[in-house]
């Protein structure tokens, strides 16, 4: 049956038929589409947000910073046990090409880290989190049998998320707009919509996203369909002021065009890399080096990163403690270390409340040591850009290649401000996970013309 492989053996108007000889020699089943479009749709919805409509007015959330995990972790561990049961009958041999050096490497490294974590129970138990939506992102490129099916559950997943959040401003603006009574007390926010999200941060990532995803149903399914879900998205990014994906989204834009353009992969490696690196530089680079944080101070306006180098000065002292195993998968922020611990100086008041280094290396450094932040830069910044080359061997990027670069692109580019590549939680995190697999499927099912 055409397809069986799932949605990334085969490009866009292009049959793979290697790829789906392959698929038809391994073991499982067919699964009807009239499970596989609503799994694939519900688990692109999860992924994107699962805590929607949260009240930022309500105390309890400072008395109790992991409000509803337990409602979250129930919810994903019933979502994970199906994602293993419909794998189970598709056969697990389709996830084969994911079990790659670089993935292992850091899979196993985590492990370890989070045996030796400071708090074990604490790191054990936040890190099965993790590990589902590692499954669920990896799960979907399966269930989904084609790039066309893929779409029509993106476009249905990206409608529900934006009706939901345009509906919550215009119905309950208290649930959907930052005001005065949040209690995170962040009053240049206010005014700022945030949707079904429980940030405007969080909102102007998902809108990003979403903004990528309607460019990939405009390409694969329906051309007005897929545009007025990017202007929705977009029109929502601007009234949520998140200024980084603002910001990235037009980067990644261009910087994917050139590279479906160029066919050489030395220059297109250079241009992937070359954003990344000067980020990096730019901001760790900053509180490490005092010359790059002069140089910055002379050409642009905020060179604190809205006051972001106070966050990452206060990790590196931090990593420097365990700078071999780190602390422990989610054994730092809003630890007893943090939230009670950091009252000394009457200035960083900021520590008891911050949930991460708005820096996923630097969140990477703090969790499994350097060595892991090493492996992290491998396997989710180094691997991917060469399993693109190897997916494209030379050709034009086709639409299914182009989504995933997209995808992966918003992430590593947004990783110098946030931590959306090892936090769960975290809109982008699954996303990126998604895109980091896909494009490995890709080497493994490339198009055959």
């Amino acid at each position: 049956m055409a397809g069986e492989g799932g949605f990334v053996s085969a490009a866009h108007g292009i049959r793979a038929e290697a790829a789906v000889r392959r698929s038809r020699s391994l073991p499982g089943r067919d699964i009807p589409d009239a499970v596989r479009l609503p799994f694939v749709t519900v688990v692109l919805v999860l992924l994107t947000n699962h805590l929607w409509f949260s009240d930022l007015a309500n105390r309890s959330l400072l008395s109790d910073p992991e409000t509803g995990s337990l409602f979250t972790q129930a919810l994903f561990v019933i979502l994970g046990t199906a994602m293993l049961m419909v794998l189970g009958r598709l056969g697990f041999a389709r996830l084969r090409p994911l079990a790659s050096w670089p993935l292992l490497l850091l899979g196993g490294w985590l492990g370890i880290t989070t045996l030796l974590s400071t708090d074990p129970m604490l790191s054990i138990r936040r890190i099965v989190l993790f590990g589902i939506v590692a499954l669920l992102a990896a799960g979907v490129l399966v269930v989904a049998r084609n790039g066309r099916q893929f779409a029509t559950a993106l476009a249905l997943a990206a409608g529900i998320v934006l009706a939901a959040s345009y509906l919550g401003v215009a119905l309950v603006p208290n649930l959907t707009i930052h005001s005065a009574f949040d209690v995170t007390g962040e009053y240049n926010h206010i005014g700022l919509w945030r949707g079904i999200f429980t940030h405007k941060n969080e909102a102007g990532s998902a809108m990003s996203m979403i903004a990528v995803c309607g460019l990939y149903v405009a390409a694969v399914m329906h051309r007005g369909l897929g545009w007025t879900i990017t202007a929705g998205a977009l029109v929502f990014m601007v009234f949520a002021g998140s200024k980084t994906p603002l910001a990235v989204l037009p980067l990644v834009l261009l910087v994917s065009v050139l590279c479906s353009r160029l066919r050489g992969g030395t220059m297109r490696g250079l241009l992937l890399v070359g954003p990344v690196a000067l980020l990096i530089v730019a901001t760790i680079g900053s509180v490490l080096l005092p010359p790059i944080r002069t140089v910055l101070d002379a050409i642009i306006p905020d060179a604190t990163f809205t006051a972001r180098n106070e966050i990452w000065a206060f990790a590196i002292e931090h990593v420097v403690v365990h700078p071999i195993r780190g602390w422990g998968y989610g054994a730092f922020w809003l630890t007893d270390r943090t939230v009670y611990g950091g009252g000394a100086d009457p200035g960083s008041d900021w520590v008891q409340t911050a949930t991460q280094a708005h820096n996923s290396f630097l969140d990477a450094a703090l969790i499994m040591g350097l060595p892991g932040a090493l492996l992290l830069l491998n396997a989710l910044v180094v691997a991917p850009i060469r399993d693109l080359q190897r997916a494209s061997a030379g050709r034009p990027l086709d639409a299914q290649t182009l989504f995933f670069l997209r995808i992966w692109m918003l992430a590593v580019i947004s990783a110098s401000f946030e931590n959306v590549l090892l936090n769960a939680n975290t809109v982008l995190c699954g996303m990126t996970m998604l895109a980091v697999f896909g494009l490995r499927l890709r080497t493994a099912y490339r198009p055959v013309a």
